[in-house]
Protein backbone atom coordinates (compact mmCIF):
# COMPACT_ATOMS: atom_id res chain seq x y z
CA UNK A 1 0.00 0.00 0.00
CA UNK A 2 2.75 2.47 1.12
CA UNK A 3 4.86 1.43 -2.36
CA UNK A 4 1.90 1.99 -4.63
CA UNK A 5 1.25 5.76 -3.03
CA UNK A 6 5.24 6.33 -3.58
CA UNK A 7 4.53 5.45 -6.68
CA UNK A 8 1.70 7.39 -7.46
CA UNK A 9 3.50 10.51 -5.90
CA UNK A 10 6.63 10.00 -7.53
CA UNK A 11 4.32 9.66 -11.05
CA UNK A 12 2.50 12.71 -10.54
CA UNK A 13 5.48 14.81 -9.60
CA UNK A 14 7.25 13.57 -12.85
CA UNK A 15 4.37 14.27 -14.71
CA UNK A 16 3.90 17.76 -13.96
CA UNK A 17 7.82 18.65 -14.22
CA UNK A 18 7.64 16.67 -17.68
CA UNK A 19 4.32 19.27 -18.72
CA UNK A 20 5.66 22.94 -18.92
CA UNK A 21 3.86 25.79 -19.12
CA UNK A 22 -0.10 27.03 -17.49
CA UNK A 23 -3.58 26.01 -17.43
CA UNK A 24 -6.09 28.41 -19.07
CA UNK A 25 -9.44 28.48 -18.74
CA UNK A 26 -10.54 31.46 -20.58
CA UNK A 27 -8.40 33.97 -22.48
CA UNK A 28 -9.81 36.90 -25.18
CA UNK A 29 -8.01 39.46 -27.05
CA UNK A 30 -9.70 42.94 -28.06
CA UNK A 31 -8.95 44.86 -31.03
CA UNK A 32 -9.63 48.37 -30.27
CA UNK A 33 -10.70 50.64 -33.06
CA UNK A 34 -10.01 47.93 -35.38
CA UNK A 35 -11.82 49.85 -38.17
CA UNK A 36 -9.31 53.26 -38.45
CA UNK A 37 -7.46 53.92 -41.00
CA UNK A 38 -3.59 55.11 -40.80
CA UNK A 39 -3.57 58.85 -41.40
CA UNK A 40 -1.15 60.02 -44.23
CA UNK A 41 1.81 61.56 -43.18
CA UNK A 42 5.26 63.04 -44.95
CA UNK A 43 8.62 62.57 -43.48
CA UNK A 44 11.60 65.21 -44.12
CA UNK A 45 14.30 62.42 -44.93
CA UNK A 46 14.41 58.32 -44.39
CA UNK A 47 16.43 59.06 -41.28
CA UNK A 48 13.73 60.95 -39.81
CA UNK A 49 11.72 57.74 -40.97
CA UNK A 50 13.61 55.21 -39.40
CA UNK A 51 13.64 56.85 -35.87
CA UNK A 52 9.78 57.43 -36.17
CA UNK A 53 9.42 53.50 -37.15
CA UNK A 54 12.01 52.04 -34.69
CA UNK A 55 10.43 54.30 -31.71
CA UNK A 56 6.86 53.83 -32.71
CA UNK A 57 8.04 49.68 -32.31
CA UNK A 58 9.48 50.09 -29.05
CA UNK A 59 5.78 51.75 -27.66
CA UNK A 60 2.99 49.17 -26.65
CA UNK A 61 0.23 48.70 -28.33
CA UNK A 62 -1.37 47.70 -24.79
CA UNK A 63 -4.55 48.67 -23.26
CA UNK A 64 -4.22 46.73 -20.38
CA UNK A 65 -6.89 44.00 -19.17
CA UNK A 66 -7.59 41.99 -16.48
CA UNK A 67 -6.29 38.44 -14.78
CA UNK A 68 -7.93 36.01 -12.94
CA UNK A 69 -6.08 32.96 -11.51
CA UNK A 70 -3.68 31.62 -9.60
CA UNK A 71 -0.10 30.31 -10.07
CA UNK A 72 0.31 28.00 -12.94
CA UNK A 73 -3.88 28.60 -13.22
CA UNK A 74 -5.53 31.39 -15.20
CA UNK A 75 -8.87 31.43 -14.83
CA UNK A 76 -9.96 34.45 -16.83
CA UNK A 77 -7.79 36.63 -18.70
CA UNK A 78 -8.75 39.46 -20.66
CA UNK A 79 -6.19 42.33 -22.73
CA UNK A 80 -7.26 44.97 -25.05
CA UNK A 81 -4.49 46.35 -27.52
CA UNK A 82 -4.64 49.08 -30.36
CA UNK A 83 -4.88 48.07 -33.90
CA UNK A 84 -1.84 48.54 -36.20
CA UNK A 85 -3.48 51.58 -37.65
CA UNK A 86 -4.82 53.13 -34.36
CA UNK A 87 -1.27 52.45 -32.86
CA UNK A 88 0.29 54.35 -35.73
CA UNK A 89 -2.17 57.08 -35.65
CA UNK A 90 -1.79 57.67 -32.25
CA UNK A 91 2.05 57.74 -32.51
CA UNK A 92 2.30 60.35 -35.52
CA UNK A 93 0.21 62.87 -33.20
CA UNK A 94 2.31 62.69 -30.75
CA UNK A 95 5.55 62.70 -32.52
CA UNK A 96 4.38 65.37 -35.28
CA UNK A 97 4.13 68.08 -32.65
CA UNK A 98 3.96 71.21 -34.82
CA UNK A 99 0.92 68.92 -36.53
CA UNK A 100 1.88 70.15 -40.24
CA UNK A 101 1.68 66.17 -41.55
CA UNK A 102 5.34 65.78 -41.70
CA UNK A 103 7.80 64.39 -39.30
CA UNK A 104 11.17 65.57 -39.07
CA UNK A 105 13.96 64.06 -37.78
CA UNK A 106 14.51 66.36 -34.78
CA UNK A 107 10.44 65.67 -34.17
CA UNK A 108 11.00 61.83 -34.09
CA UNK A 109 14.72 61.73 -32.55
CA UNK A 110 12.38 63.58 -29.41
CA UNK A 111 9.35 60.81 -29.88
CA UNK A 112 11.78 58.06 -29.52
CA UNK A 113 13.17 59.68 -26.15
CA UNK A 114 10.42 60.24 -24.71
CA UNK A 115 8.78 57.29 -23.23
CA UNK A 116 4.75 56.95 -22.08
Amino acid sequence: MLRARFAATVFAVASLALVPGCLTLFSKTEVVRGEESRRPIRFENPQAADAFNTAMKERSKNMGGAHVGVPFVTLYAKNRLLSESAHFNDCVARCDTDQDGTITYTEAAIFAKVKD
